[in-house]
């Protein structure tokens, strides 16, 4: 609206005013007779003259501008800067310029904040605003790990001139791209939103393997900023860890996120810290790491009614969404398993960024099935996910590898705990493995499900094995296909289907190939061959997943699109997947996706570990805190004053604050609360929910200082500990405290923290950013009750079992709350009670598809049979006993 009225709105009324400026212009005998008679030379018509043609030569010259900057943004066509002398230059392009973009940002960005990155970059030296088009050229910072080399943007410089010097493929780029998009880049401003657009002064991620050209220069070291090299010391909020801190926005913090389970944060340092955040996971360092990182809360992948596109080159549909995203909740379910009591022991960590976004896609659309139980959340994954009809098919083409990455990942995350006929297994060989996945693999061993051939020969002796096996079961129960065993023989073993993914066999095995899958065409056998299959249909897949049948051939019909996945999104997945079902942690893990509990205390091996003082003081007479429960249903206690009710905003606001007693800053606060709004908007949002928290909190509290309650200091918002009483803090004090603490006081404290902990973090709510929070709170429940009952097992048993029996409840898929009541119950001499034990263990397992480990069997096999021996040698004493009375 605004370039219209400019370019058609101002014309129109100079010419209403002044008329046709043509028509102004002097004829030759009126020029002559201007130079003859200086009286003549300035009349009100002359100037008036003059003064239209100045109006329209402004005009002209800023619709000039403003036409310029238009095709410039549709079109992506870079028009060459203009020079005009320099106070004029910065007249013009400084208002024309900025005028320009103001208008044509909302129309680029569809509605999003204008972005600066493809407008305006702040001078380093003045901080002035200028046009990009006077920054062509310039010095920027590409980053390989942790080293940092200097990199001149040349005019029309791209990402795959980059990717062919530093990763010598040119076609490398999207992995570039994927690696920095949507960061932010706050020394200078902007944010690569599109990947043809460099400009100098950013800093560019580049993926591990990357190989500095010879001309390479490092670049100097960064100076620390003041607040990362100097821990505060203000009073009210304490030193603070280096490490458990939130990052402050700087771009060398934001590139290497650093957690307090590095060496580097040492045990003193840990418990020093009087506020120490629950987890680091903090938004600027997800969203500005690697894309193992990246994007984690900050980036929304696209959706259509189709499918979910995670980026240009990785597509899914919503079926394989949701099964995805189903397997998050078995991961956190297996850790609760593993988790044995060490709170340095098995630390987990963040989820992958392509498997949170598939899980955020999931959770925003109303047509998918959400989890069965909320507090179990482990729902049965979508089971026939493989698109591909039965048998062989051939796939050519620039999307082949992509589609059977993502067909691999289909067959793998089909069914389920409760469809065991539907757990899809895959046969392959290793050659065919590296090709799609590369020679890192071995995080994907030892898995039941994927089963990886030395050779295409073994390969195929493997399938034909398979194939042998299932026609005799057939034959066993006089049946003819896969369909009905399950209803005829009940206690068969589940038979689900496996798909042969290899490249095309050579010549001299294609007949044997082709005669296998023949016979397994009703066996629920079929295979994915890269390259062209004469025998069978061929498929050509274009990088976007769009399919099309090779001309001359006949095939069932298939979709218009099959999934695609990139190399790093399919082995982000699949090591997902493969922790979901197995229950064993990734065998490599990956540097890129950060330890995500900070260590809750010091080492218990420190020699001279000191106290510290429990952040929630008691109130003096004449102030009362706000009381603000997280652990179980978040709320608000002793609300005494009238007033406005608590937003949900508010109240999730008052939940990730409780999580980061450091504090966050607002624009962190934003981009995990408010993830789809505009940064001005979700800004305004923040500061909104926080007033109202503040007004909340203080009708339930007494103090009279200004902006109590929620506070914000350095930019930072925090609840304020001094006049908020927050239960999961004391909670952590609680147990920091009984780790320095011996004797009765160890068990007071104790005692206390397990009287505290009664139901999981925000129980009830599905917050996307929760997860990790509420994982690290379970694991501070489960150690306080196993510390507890270790105290209590040989003076008072039954205590620690019914202390057992409680957290069981509140954890029941934690193994080592079993061993430890399996303890108490031979303490007790039930032998009854360790049977019962043994079975609510394998029942709750199996809802993962997982068994008791083989010590916990053997464990309750022992005991059990010690107290049977002890109570048969007690009966024959007794016996014994009577027969010497009776003699």
């Amino acid at each position: 609206m605004g370039a219209l009225i400019f370019l058609v709105g101002v014309p129109a009324l100079l010419w209403t005013v002044g008329g046709n400026p043509v028509r102004r212009l002097p004829a030759w005998p009126q020029v002559v007779a201007w130079f003859d008679e200086p009286s003549g030379r300035f009349t009100p018509n002359v100037l008036a003259g003059a003064a239209v043609w100045a109006l329209w030569v402004l005009w002209a010259v800023f619709a000039l501008l403003l036409v310029a900057e238009l095709l410039a943004v549709l079109t992506r066509w870079r028009i060459p800067a203009l020079r005009l002398p320099a106070p004029l230059h910065r007249l013009v392009f400084g208002l024309a310029g900025t005028a320009a973009i103001a208008v044509t940002s909302v129309v680029s960005l569809t509605g999003e904040e204008a972005d600066r990155s493809a407008a305006v970059v702040a001078s380093a030296e003045g901080g002035r605003v200028i046009p990009r088009q006077a920054v062509a050229r310039g010095p920027a910072l590409i980053r390989v790990a942790d080293t940092r080399y200097v990199y001149t943007v040349e005019r029309h410089d791209t990402l795959s001139r980059i990717a062919k010097e530093w990763l010598g493929d040119a076609d490398r780029w999207p992995e570039i791209c994927r690696l920095n998009k949507h960061r932010h880049f706050p020394r200078i401003g902007g944010t690569l939103r599109d990947c043809n657009l460099l400009y100098p002064g950013w800093e560019l991620r580049l993926p591990a393997d990357a190989r500095p050209p010879q001309t390479a220069t490092p670049a100097a070291p960064p100076a620390p900023s003041p607040s990362a090299a100097t821990p505060s010391a203000s009073p009210s909020t304490g030193p603070s860890a280096p490490s458990a801190a939130v990052p402050a926005a700087t771009p060398d913090q934001e590139a290497a996120p650093t957690s307090s389970s590095t060496p580097s944060a040492t045990p003193s340092a840990r418990e020093s810290t009087s506020r120490t955040p629950i987890v680091t996971a903090t938004p600027s360092a997800s969203r500005s790491a690697s894309p193992a990182v990246g994007d984690i809360q900050g980036s929304t992948a696209a959706t259509d009614e189709h499918g979910v596109q995670l980026s240009p080159s990785s597509w899914l549909p919503w079926s394989l969404a949701a099964a995805i995203s189903a397997a998050v909740a078995l991961v956190w379910a297996q850790r609760r398993r593993r988790y044995t009591g060490e709170p340095d022991a098995d630390q987990p960590t963040q989820l992958p960024p392509p498997v949170l976004q598939l899980r955020r896609a999931v959770a925003r659309n109303p047509d998918l099935p959400k989890p069965e139980d909320h507090h179990t959340e482990t729902p049965a994954l979508v089971p026939d996910l493989a698109p591909l009809p039965p048998g062989g098919t051939g796939i050519v083409g620039d999307g082949a590898h992509a589609t059977a990455r993502a067909a691999l990942v289909a067959v793998l995350a089909s069914g389920g705990p409760q469809h065991p006929d539907a757990r899809g297994e895959v046969i392959i060989d290793a050659a065919t493995l590296e090709t799609l996945l590369g020679p890192d693999t071995a995080a994907l061993t030892p898995w039941p499900r994927l089963h990886i051939a030395d050779s295409p020969g073994d390969l195929l002796a493997v399938m034909e094995a398979k194939l042998l096996h299932r026609r005799r079961i057939l034959d066993e129960h006089a049946l003819t296909d896969l369909g009905t065993p399950r209803q005829q023989a009940p206690d068969e073993e589940p038979l689900p289907p496996f798909m042969l993914i290899t490249h095309t066999p050579p010549a001299g095995a294609r007949m044997r190939a082709k005669t296998a899958l023949a016979l397994g065409a009703d066996l629920h056998v079929s295979a994915l061959l890269l390259g062209e299959w004469t025998h069978g249909p061929t498929v050509e897949v274009d990088p976007d997943g769009h399919a099309t049948l090779v001309p001359g051939q006949a095939a069932e019909p298939m979709p218009p699109r099959l999934p695609v996945l990139d190399r790093e999104a399919a082995i982000q997945i699949l090591t997902t997947l493969r922790e979901a079902q197995t229950g064993e942690p990734p065998a490599l893990a990956s540097p890129a996706v950060p330890v995500a509990v900070v260590p809750l205390h010091a080492n218990r091996t420190d020699s001279k570990p000191t106290e510290q003082p429990a952040v929630t003081a008691q109130p003096d007479a004449t102030t009362r805190k706000a009381q603000l429960r997280v652990l179980g249903e978040p709320r608000i206690d002793n609300i005494t004053q009238p007033g406005r009710p608590l937003r949900a905003k508010a109240l999730e606001l008052a939940v990730f604050l409780a999580c980061h007693p450091d504090g966050v800053t607002t624009r962190d606060i934003g981009e995990y609360l408010e993830p789809d709004a505009r940064l001005s908007q979700a800004d305004q949002r923040v500061h909104t929910n926080a007033s109202n928290l503040r007004h909340v909190l203080g009708r339930a509290g007494t103090a009279d200082t200004k902006n109590a309650y929620v506070i914000k200091t350095a930019g930072r918002y925090r609840l304020d500990p001094a006049t908020v009483d927050v239960d999961v803090w004391t909670l952590r004090d609680l147990l920091r405290r009984s780790a320095i603490a011996t004797g009765p006081r160890r068990r007071d404290l104790l005692t206390a923290a397990c009287d505290l902990y009664t139901a999981p973090l925000a129980d009830g709510h599905d917050y996307e950013w929760l997860q990790p929070h509420r994982e690290a709170v379970r694991r501070w429940g489960t150690e306080a009750h196993l510390l507890l009952a270790d105290d209590l097992i040989h003076s008072d048993p039954q205590a620690a079992s019914d202390l057992l029996d409680k957290a069981i409840g509140l954890d029941h898929y934690n193994e080592a709350l079993y061993t430890r009541a399996m303890h108490a119950r031979h303490a007790l001499g039930d032998a009854d009670g360790i049977r019962t034990l043994l079975h609510a263990l394998t029942k709750a397992l199996a809802d993962l598809d997982a068994e008791p480990q083989e010590e916990t069997i053997a464990l309750a096999t022992q005991i059990g049979g010690s107290m049977a021996e002890s109570r048969q040698h007690r009966a024959g004493a007794r016996v014994d006993a009577r027969s010497s009375v009776e003699q």
